[in-house]
């Protein structure tokens, strides 16, 4: 009977003083690690070498969530001319296990109704705060979401870039009805339900430069995870006490964040960059997916040659502007250079695949009739502080800048190096990204030429056969004096 009483006063005294599982686990540090990407742009190549990698880290860590921070769409033709536009993308995203994508401007390029199906279809919500989609065909993303984790709640916020024009860099007739505030404004709204969570996440596809100044602004951000200036941050850094990160883009690279719980508090906060790109391991059963999807026998059609590389914005510029020029009798054209999406088309064949490649958006082909000065102003109006932003075909020109690097002058000739003549009429080409979104004088209020500019490009490497621009450069910046 003694030893009966002398073991129940030891279990009581055990259940007195000891902790629930719970209690014990908060007692304890808890690693929350974050993996996140961002301005994937459809390339779909690291998909399998980014599950392995995940895989790995799950057996190194209890609690892995893996994020977006947007852009998911445009810039591979195997994903953008898909059958279900866009669908491998999410089929992907869905079988690697991600939880969260903030809302980036290329989710808009395939129209709403196509971006509508693909977030039904997705395993994992968009958030986006600063969007309000009730006067459109979109459905209203959701401004957060919140992920659990270990017995921590998460709060990731979404927020999306907007341009000069008030909305996102991406064709305005995409984004119709969409009403669309300031990012830094509108994070403000939420910043006070960081007490109400354990961490305070942006999910955001601002650019770096924006998310610098989000997190002076803002030091209740825990972390702000970015994208849309494709930035690579590879060495940790702290802004007001905030973790800023971003993972360059194509997928290259993955960002991993580290941050960690005692006690209920979060204590530390640390981030690597890892490359996919020497990345040893992948999973086979997305590689052979991934071999699925880009077995497109149309896309690898041969259409033309290349003579030399073409290299950098002046080499290809000079291509885009010459096809929409040449095939349709202009006398000017014009390209942005945001609109020429790859770096290079190597020596050798040219495919199908390499001119949706290089522009993959969609847009139109547009004539304006312009005099000299309306031209002018389109040039000047693009070029902010110097910055060269149109490749011309039809002649050159050069931008005069004073010491602040304000355009004092466009300096515009023909082929023949002419001047323009004043009061003269010309032909001029401009994508519909440019005609919607550029502000410059015209009188004219212009014309499509039902062609998008791919397919213009496509007709014209066809009919050339074999290209060189080797060396061609047609716009020049001078400093005055």
């Amino acid at each position: 009977m003694k030893l009966t009483k002398t073991l129940l006063l030891a279990l009581l005294a055990l259940g007195l003083f000891s902790c629930s599982p719970e209690e014990a686990d908060q007692d304890e540090s808890t690693d929350m690690v974050i993996l996140h990407t961002n301005d994937v742009h459809a390339s779909l190549e690291y998909f399998p070498r980014l599950a392995a990698y995940k895989k790995q880290i799950e057996q190194q860590y209890d609690h892995v969530l893996l994020v977006s921070a947007g852009d998911i769409f445009s810039g591979n033709p195997v994903v953008d001319f898909y059958g279900e536009k866009g669908y491998p993308m999410v089929d992907l995203m869905n079988r690697v296990g991600y939880r969260i994508s903030t809302v980036g401007n290329h989710e808009f390029d395939y129209g709403q109704e196509i971006f509508n199906k693909r977030m039904e279809q997705a395993e994992f919500p968009f958030i986006c705060a600063n969007m309000d989609t009730h006067n459109a065909v979109l459905t209203q993303p959701q401004p957060y979401a919140v992920l659990e984790e270990g017995g921590y709640k998460l709060l990731f916020l979404g927020l999306i870039e907007l341009g000069n024009n008030g909305v996102p860099s991406t064709h305005p007739d995409k984004v119709k009805g969409i009403a669309f505030s300031d990012p830094v404004e509108s994070a403000g709204k939420f910043t006070g339900r960081k007490n109400n969570y354990d961490a305070f996440i942006g999910l955001t596809h601002l650019g770096y430069e924006t998310d610098k100044k989000l997190a002076h602004t803002y030091p209740q951000f825990d972390a702000i995870l970015g994208g849309h200036s494709h930035t690579l941050v590879d060495t940790p850094q702290l802004i007001n006490n905030v973790l800023l990160s971003q993972a360059g883009d194509d997928m290259q690279f993955v960002g991993k964040v580290t941050l960690t719980f005692r006690e209920g508090e979060l204590t530390n906060r640390t981030s690597d960059m890892v490359s996919l790109e020497e990345y040893d391991s992948s999973d086979q059963a997305l590689d052979s997916l991934v071999k699925d999807y880009q077995n497109n026998e149309a896309l690898n059609q041969v259409i033309g040659e290349a003579a030399s590389p073409l290299r950098g914005k002046d080499e290809l510029g000079s291509l885009f502007t010459d096809a929409q020029r040449e095939m349709h009798n202009l006398d000017f054209a014009f390209q942005n250079n945001g609109g020429i999406r790859i770096t290079e088309i190597p020596q050798g064949p040219i495919r199908v695949k390499t001119i949706y490649e290089l522009d993959p958006f969609g847009n139109e082909l547009i004539e304006y009739a312009m005099t000299p000065d309306e031209i002018k102003s389109l040039i000047k109006n693009a070029s902010d502080h110097g910055h060269v932003d149109l490749q011309i075909s039809g002649g050159q020109y050069t931008l005069r800048i004073n010491q602040d690097n304000e355009v004092q002058e466009v300096a515009l000739r023909d082929n023949q190096g002419n001047e323009l003549e004043p009061g003269t009429t010309y032909k001029v080409g401009l994508n519909s990204y440019i005609a919607s979104s550029y502000h410059f004088d015209h009188s004219d209020e212009g014309k499509s030429l039902y062609v998008t500019t791919a397919q213009n490009l496509i007709d014209y490497v066809e009919q050339e056969g074999t290209l060189d621009y080797a060396g061609v450069k047609r716009v020049f910046v001078e400093q005055m004096d």
